[in-house]
């Protein structure tokens, strides 16, 4: 029996590339935990197009299974999706390897996404998002700031929108421009005090402070402003705080006064003349008639032939009826006042 007195061979060391291996396999377990954790789907292909990751939001979102996608030529499973939006992004990202960013309507699911792509040296990695609920919403805002608009504009009261800041306007609509006779342009160049007679800024100063932290609709009285031409005119304003393209702002209702108040001031005036009607009638007039009738009852006491006696009943009657007519005129202009 011989006997073995060596061996020849040789031996690598491979707890470096073991420990690589590991690491790698570490890192790559990591990556899927991030990428089935995110909010936004993620699918990745290779530049054959077949798909070598689909994470759990990409099943949901695209109603496609791991299993129908992995390995797969992902123009083959979206073969509808041929030449859209999506297909023409994806190879401009392949053809120019740099990032693109877009939004897409996929027309078998009814559904808007959000997608970017990222191109890399093996292939693309792409996240997307369904967005169709964000799409109805700005399409549903664009419809009511259209509405808001139109009554904005359409309105026969002056209107107007300010920012609290600076106290710029930022919109008026025609009535207001007709009203006080600036052009759309130089509104947006003033602020609401240069439509206000330059005794009167310093009241507007006061009423802002007042109200500048109250957010409720407000009704916030008279003021006088001034129209192009230089005319003053009374108005009724009402206001309300809101947002305008991210700005806080105040929207204004101004309702012209100046016809009503002057109404109002030429009814007192007749008001005062029925009153010195009424003073005249109760006073100036009845006192000698009351003297009259004073006189008549007299009369009716003394012996009178019958000729006298029905002059005197004459006059008393006419003298009541006098009397009746002054009671009668006394009280409208009482009631009138």
């Amino acid at each position: 029996m011989e006997k073995c007195v060596s061996v020849r061979g040789t031996f690598q060391d491979i707890d470096v590339r073991k420990k690589a291996e590991i690491l790698a396999e570490e890192i790559l377990q990591e990556r899927n935990i991030i990428l089935e954790s995110i909010d936004d789907a993620f699918f990745a292909v290779d530049k054959d197009w077949t798909v070598t990751y689909w994470n759990k939001m990409a099943s949901i979102v695209l109603q496609r299974s791991k299993q129908e996608m992995l390995g797969n030529k992902l123009w083959d499973v979206f073969h509808d999706a041929v030449n859209s939006k999506s297909f023409k992004q994806y190879h401009l990202a392949f053809a120019t390897a740099k990032p693109v960013h877009f939004e897409d309507y996929y027309n078998p699911l009814k559904k808007w996404y959000e997608v970017s792509v990222y191109p890399s040296k093996n292939g693309l990695s792409v996240y997307f998002k369904d967005v169709t609920d964000r799409k109805r919403n700005d399409k549903l805002l664009k419809a009511s700031e259209k509405r808001y608009s139109q009554l904005f504009q359409l309105s026969p009261l002056p209107k107007w929108v300010y920012d609290q800041e600076t106290l710029a306007f930022l919109d008026v609509n025609d009535a207001a421009l007709q009203h006080y006779g600036y052009s759309r342009e130089e509104f947006l160049g003033m602020t609401i005090k240069d439509i206000r007679p330059p005794s009167h800024v310093a009241i507007l100063d006061n009423v802002l402070k007042l109200y500048r932290k109250k957010k409720t609709v407000l009704k916030q009285g008279t003021f006088l402003h001034q129209t192009k031409q230089g005319k003053t005119i009374s108005v009724d304003i009402q206001s309300n705080a809101i947002t305008y393209k991210g700005r806080q702002a105040k929207i204004i209702i101004a309702t012209d006064i100046t016809d009503r108040l002057e109404y109002i001031k030429a009814i007192e005036a007749q008001n005062v003349k029925l009153r010195e009607i009424s003073w005249i009638q109760s006073h100036m007039v009845r006192a000698p008639l009351a003297k009259i009738l004073s006189l008549t009852a007299l009369l009716s006491k003394e012996k009178l032939d019958a000729q006298d006696a029905q002059i005197l009943e004459y006059l008393i009657t006419s003298a009541k009826e006098l009397d009746d007519v002054i009671e009668e005129i006394s009280g409208k202009t009482r009631t009138s006042t």
